[in-house]
């Protein structure tokens, strides 16, 4: 069931029994704050969502485009996906440069160690990618910390502000950041502003458009 963030962390806390000031005790917060957050008069980051959830035991969830969160099972089999979703591989670095065609004519032949279930409508092929380093942390709004596992839909094109995977010119080199058009020309943006606007030409490849996020803590 789609939930908006607060609510889930509500239900779950009556769930538990656990109240605001024991929620703020663990995250080392005044329980004024975490009442603002939980009754949405100021909006925590997703870092800080994640960790509420986790503390409250809900470690696997989905982050739709419209912001409700889907509590999910995240590992699935092949063969045992649920009625409307459909299991989709994680792939390494390793997979994407050696399998590349493979892994975009055809996902569901890659070798993988995990499948990940995801009931989202793709256009084209699907595979999970986990997200590394700092340069989608962004310091408000939209956030993509490191470890997070995002859904890449091979078969959508990129239009502003899309969430992109590319690899390099020289084949080896991954990448995932905004795409962002700008006077005519395009871009690859971090969400952390720390990091420089890479400009994006026809030497590199966008391998697909991000569609959905999930956080893992272990």
């Amino acid at each position: 069931m789609l939930k908006r963030w607060n609510d889930l962390a509500k239900a779950q806390m009556k769930s538990l029994g656990i109240t605001q000031e024991k929620l703020a005790e663990r995250l080392g917060l005044t329980p004024g704050a975490v009442s603002h957050w939980l009754n949405e008069r100021r909006s925590p980051g997703l870092e800080e969502i994640a960790q509420i959830l986790h503390i409250l035991g809900i470690d696997n969830f989905s982050v739709n485009s419209d912001g409700l969160l889907t509590p999910s099972g995240e590992s699935c089999s092949k063969q045992g996906a649920l009625k409307n979703t459909h299991c989709y591989p994680l792939v390494t670095k390793e997979i994407i440069n050696n399998h590349l065609y493979d892994l975009l004519e055809n996902s569901s032949a890659i070798t993988a160690t995990e499948w990940i279930e995801s009931g989202a409508a793709l256009k084209g092929q699907g595979f999970w990618y986990q997200v590394e380093g700092d340069s989608m942390l962004a310091t408000s709004g939209l956030s993509i910390p490191s470890g997070s596992l995002v859904l890449i839909d091979s078969g959508r094109s990129p239009i502003q502000n899309d969430l992109v995977l590319t690899v390099d010119p020289n084949g080896h080199d991954l990448s995932f950041k905004q795409y962002v058009i700008d006077s005519g020309k395009k871009f690859l943006a971090s969400l952390n502003p720390r990091w420089p606007f890479i400009e994006l030409n026809d030497e590199f490849k966008i391998l697909g458009v991000a569609i959905e996020s999930k956080l893992r803590f272990h």
